[in-house]
């Protein structure tokens, strides 16, 4: 009998260390839960994804996918609106409609719209096609020379550069940008 009673305890024993243990990972469970669905940091809290606003673009030489040269002279009058983006990139490859539709919207000729694409000509077959007829286009390698300049750290990177190359606003998404073109 005393037998039949030990084991009574331990089993009694193992099943309040049984529910303290899940009483434990349950609370577990819902902090690590509740930190996933905290919000976003807000943008201002995000690191730059190229030079901050008031700052001004470095020199540079490339050439276009037409095979004309370019420089920061380009920049040289503003406002230019300047997208980056880089090949095997899902924001990226989200982002390039959303540029295409902005520049439509906005109404920027091509001589004031630049296009750097970060990996080979062949890897934007679907993009070139797209993006040629409105803008000036440079395919670089990751650091090229321009995202060099731009001081490009992540992509996409997205910018309105005024008068003298002096960057006016900068940053990942469109809602970074200026919605209108801004006077010289």
């Amino acid at each position: 009998m005393a037998f039949i009673v030990a084991l009574l305890v331990l089993f009694g024993a193992l099943s309040i260390f049984n529910i303290v243990l899940t009483v434990g990972l349950v609370r577990r469970v819902r902090e690590l839960s509740t930190k996933q669905r905290a919000p976003m940091p807000p943008r201002a809290d995000l690191p730059p994804v190229m030079r901050a606003e008031g700052e001004r673009v470095e020199p540079f030489r490339a050439v276009t996918v037409r095979e004309e040269p370019v420089s920061e002279d380009f920049l040289a009058v503003g406002p230019v609106l300047l997208g980056v983006f880089a090949y095997g990139c899902t924001s990226c490859h989200e982002r390039i409609p959303e540029f295409l539709s902005f520049v439509a919207a906005q109404d920027y000729r091509r001589d004031q719209v630049l296009v750097i694409l970060v990996g080979k000509t062949a890897d934007f077959t679907e993009e070139l096609p797209l993006l040629d007829p409105i803008a000036t286009v440079v395919v670089e390698r990751r650091q090229g020379p321009v995202a060099r300049a731009l001081g490009v750290k992540a992509y996409p990177a997205l910018a309105v550069i005024g008068a003298g190359g002096i960057v006016r606003a900068a940053g990942a998404g469109m809602n970074s940008l200026t919605p209108v073109h801004e006077s010289a």
